[in-house]
């Protein structure tokens, strides 16, 4: 796994922008991105420097483009997923993603402290992504690495739990999905089952190392304590 390049920015409500830049972003691992010194004049955590800039900062839009491979990007606080943002790999050799900073569809009042955590990766690398935002304002991020055929469960980046535990009783009603290196092995969409196995929601995948940014999209998913969220391959 390399060091790459990820940067991006996320909008304020006021049209306040806190530019951000990690120029050794280590792939298959999870790390904060920090302000850009470039623009900013030294590097700093992303919700102090927020906070301490323009007070009551509220995140309303947000790009992270990733040089080879983008699997998740989130504002953590506390060690809880504050929101999960929009954005794309590829950059490197594509010039960037369209589209960004896109909006959030909960915008969150960011506190000092807050941090930015991207999960970049190397083209080749499998891991799959659903990132959620619910009627409630909940946002989660779910992943799974496909190794052998058939279905494979994605699971919260937190705790390893499924959809169902995690978010019991809530309705997501925004999501996106990246596939990883599984173009050639897919076999599905992302599908969330009921205990029956039967789908009740779907979502198709956006390519995580391509020109498209990834960004949410509008579903009406009942969520519920068996619920599954699945893709498959044949490899």
């Amino acid at each position: 796994m390399a060091d790459v390049n990820c940067y991006g920015s996320v909008v304020s409500s006021r049209n306040s922008v806190v530019p951000l830049h990690n120029n050794a972003q280590t792939e298959g691992t999870q790390e904060s991105v920090l302000t850009d010194q470039q623009f900013v004049g030294s590097k700093q955590i992303f919700g102090t420097f927020a906070q301490q800039q323009y007070p009551g900062f509220v995140a309303a839009k947000a790009g992270l483009q990733v040089e080879n491979d983008w699997t998740y990007g989130v504002i953590l606080s506390a060690g809880h997923i504050k929101a999960a943002l929009p954005g794309g790999g590829g950059a490197g050799t594509s010039g960037g993603n369209c589209c960004l900073p896109a909006p959030l569809p909960y915008p969150k009042t960011i506190a000092s402290g807050d941090t930015l955590e991207v999960m970049a990766n190397a083209g080749t690398t499998r891991q799959a992504a659903v990132s959620v935002a619910c009627t409630s304002g909940e946002y989660h991020v779910f992943i799974v690495t496909p190794s052998t055929s058939g279905e494979h469960e994605f699971v919260s980046i937190l705790d390893g739990q499924g959809i169902g535990t995690t978010l019991q009783g809530r309705t997501v009603s925004h999501v996106f999905a990246v596939a990883g290196a599984n173009d050639a092995e897919l076999t599905s969409p992302v599908y969330i089952l009921d205990g029956s196995g039967v789908p009740n929601g779907t979502i198709g995948f956006s390519a995580s190392a391509g020109d498209s940014a990834c960004l949410f999209e509008r579903v009406a998913w009942k969520v519920a304590l068996n619920s599954r969220l699945v893709m498959r391959t044949d490899a």
